[in-house]
């Protein structure tokens, strides 16, 4: 069969130097394209267009989709407004999620959605989020770590008779980078994992192609966690 060849959405980075003023980068942080390197991938960086035909043109190349981590959704996508604590937005990484999740509806190619890429999947499908879990006083861990990246800070619950709990079992602890999490569930999703605060860290849909969340980062966990290596594998391989 070949190498699965994994999409990697990139990300927008403005950059300002001297003869270089406003420049934009699309890039990936390298640990995504390792993990899938590691487990038998092929990965490929997704350059932003606005154009939905070239999108789907790019989702015609790959055999799976990795959304990667980033800034905040404009909560417009969900019937909000930007509130006072709320993050940077980059409009153009909105509409090329967006538009990649309806390519790969289209095209039935699986998805894992990392961080914001979790809840780019949950908005799309119709769900919401939490502009600033701070903000909200039951959710007393810490969900923005200081640690280093490889360093988990939490536990997790995870759901019987779901992917997450084949490959993880009951519980497992994670590292935390986000301020924003999911609020209300999109319709055909199931939450597959908590934290013992009540935040949503993973979830999946109930049927046809693999698609599944996570909120924290293990791309970052993967070299010293075996569980964090099988998740990769497991959706490069395995999972269609």
């Amino acid at each position: 069969m070949g190498e699965k060849v994994i999409g990697v959405v990139g990300n927008l980075e403005i950059h300002s130097e001297e003869g270089f003023p406003s420049y934009h980068r699309i890039f990936a942080n390298k640990d995504y394209l390792n993990v899938v390197e590691e487990c038998g991938g092929v990965p490929i960086i997704l350059p932003f267009t606005d154009d939905y035909y070239k999108v789907k043109e790019q989702i015609k190349l790959v055999d799976k989709v990795i959304i990667t981590g980033g800034v905040d959704i404009n909560p417009f996508y969900y019937g909000e407004e930007s509130i006072i604590n709320g993050g940077t937005i980059i409009p153009e990484r909105d509409n090329y999620d967006f538009m990649i999740i309806k390519a790969c509806e289209e095209l039935n190619k699986p998805i894992f959605g990392i961080c914001r890429g979790m809840q780019s999947i949950n908005v799309a499908y119709g769900g919401t989020l939490y502009q600033h879990i701070p903000e909200i006083k039951e959710f007393y861990l810490q969900h923005s770590q200081k640690s280093a990246y490889d360093v988990a800070v939490h536990k997790i619950k995870i759901k019987d008779n779901t992917k997450l709990y084949s490959i993880l079992g009951e519980e497992e602890e994670v590292n935390s980078f986000h301020h924003q999490s999911i609020k209300g569930l999109a319709p055909n999703f199931i939450i597959s994992a908590f934290s013992n605060d009540g935040v949503v860290e993973a979830i999946e849909n109930i049927q046809g192609r693999t698609i599944i969340g996570v909120q924290w980062h293990p791309e970052k966990m993967y070299l010293n966690n075996k569980g964090m290596k099988e998740l990769f594998h497991k959706f490069i391989n395995v999972y269609e």
